[in-house]
């Protein structure tokens, strides 16, 4: 490859810089005349009451201060108002920490910025993954769907963790499969950040990366987090106990569970036993897709992480709409199968799918928002959706890799 003469790499450098710092500027303007932020407020607050004031993220007063911050007073338990507590693990704040020094305003902007470019980088990750080469039309109309869908644009006007998990994950994939196992065990690593939404996927990619002998995937990811919960454990000795705290708390003010819970809700009176019924039986299939993948090749693997991510959010004790960008590289597998099979057709059918999961989930939350809260239907189509695409590209994917073996 030819390189670009390096006037042409300073300008590009300059042009991308100086549209980092526009978009940031807008959403500054955005974040002053619309205060909200509420996911990332409650993690702005306990980084700067750690790093300015050495106050421990779970202390009670940290959840005060937002709830102030956000109400003008102290919550409404009965209301379903968030208590706004720190809630996730010490060594989040390797990510959170850098905000907490600065104004709350110019924290959020920041961290929109950086959010909406993530998403992007999702999607072309996805591409990446799944062999995907998209004409330019469906590649660009991808990149706009990134972050104007429901489940994106939701998480950066919330400011929500998910999506740099997401990038934390996925990445680990890419890294994968370019070979570049350090890296894909560090990444993979950091990603206990967010442990609901990795919760399956570590302990899977580590097994399928033992039985394929990558030493190196499982060596660099057990150490990142030891090391991480090591040095955690040193700064705040009780930020386990104080953690898991919150964390049975956290059901006491929030009524929507998970997918599975919420489709058993269908029938009140066996609601508990379906949803762990339900719950069971794809965890137990999931392990058995698990056993199938072992030793396979690069697609089978990512078809079966996939599936694992998708699993995790139908499973998962407590879910967030938010969580589903992390779906983005599995709809873009999908989406390979599609126009690997039917080509111009199968553009088509990517185009109207991408339009109908656009303008349905805003349609559906528009007509069945309560409030200002988010009905449980929109848990259900994303997950679900993208669940029978992955059975129905799994034959394909599978028939392939054993046709060219």
């Amino acid at each position: 490859m030819v390189s670009r003469p390096l006037w042409m790499q300073v300008v590009t450098g300059l042009a991308v810089i100086g549209v980092l710092i526009a978009l940031t500027i807008a959403n500054f303007r955005f974040a002053e005349q619309f205060p909200g932020g509420n996911d990332f407020l409650g993690r702005w607050m306990g980084a700067r009451f750690w790093v300015r004031d050495g106050i421990s993220p779970y202390d009670p007063q940290v959840g005060r201060a937002s709830q102030q911050l956000i109400y003008g007073r102290a919550v409404d338990r009965e209301a379903g108002e968030d208590i706004q507590d720190f809630l996730y693990p010490f060594p989040a704040m390797v990510f959170f920490a850098p905000f907490g020094a600065l104004p709350y305003t110019l924290a959020r902007a920041i961290w929109m910025t950086i959010l909406e470019v993530s998403l992007p980088i999702l999607a072309l990750i996805g591409i990446a993954l799944a062999d995907w080469k998209p004409r330019r039309a469906v590649l660009v109309s991808l990149l706009f769907f990134s972050v104007f869908w429901y489940h994106g644009t939701r998480a950066v006007i919330v400011g929500q963790f998910a999506v740099i998990e997401a990038l934390l994950m996925v990445g680990a994939l890419l890294a994968i499969k370019r070979g570049s196992d350090p890296l894909a065990g560090i990444l993979l690593g950091l990603s206990i950040a967010k442990p609901q939404m990795a919760v399956l996927f570590i302990p899977f990619v580590l097994l399928w990366a033992a039985w394929a002998r990558r030493w190196s995937i499982v060596v660099w990811g057990v150490g990142t987090i030891t090391g991480l919960l090591a040095v955690s454990v040193l700064l705040i000795p009780d930020w386990p106990v104080m953690w898991l705290r919150q964390l049975l708390e956290y059901p006491t003010y929030t009524n929507i569970g998970s997918p599975v819970e919420i489709l058993a809700d269908a029938f009140p009176s066996m609601s508990g036993v379906i949803a762990v019924a339900m719950g069971g039986a794809l965890t137990l299939y999931l392990f058995w897709e698990w056993a199938k993948a072992a030793g396979k090749a690069d697609r089978w693997f990512q078809w079966s992480a996939a599936l694992t991510i998708v699993v995790t959010n139908l499973v998962a004790f407590r879910s967030a709409t938010t969580n589903y960008v992390v779906l983005l590289p599995a709809l873009c597998l999908i989406f390979s199968v599609l126009t690997d099979r039917w080509r111009a057709k199968g553009d088509v059918v990517v185009l109207l799918a991408m339009v109908a999961l656009l303008f349905g989930l805003w349609g559906l939350f528009l007509t069945t928002i309560e409030g200002n809260v988010e009905s449980p239907l929109m848990y259900l189509p994303v997950p679900i959706l993208t669940l029978l695409g992955l059975w129905w590209a799994r034959w394909w994917a599978i028939r392939a890799i054993r046709l060219s073996q």
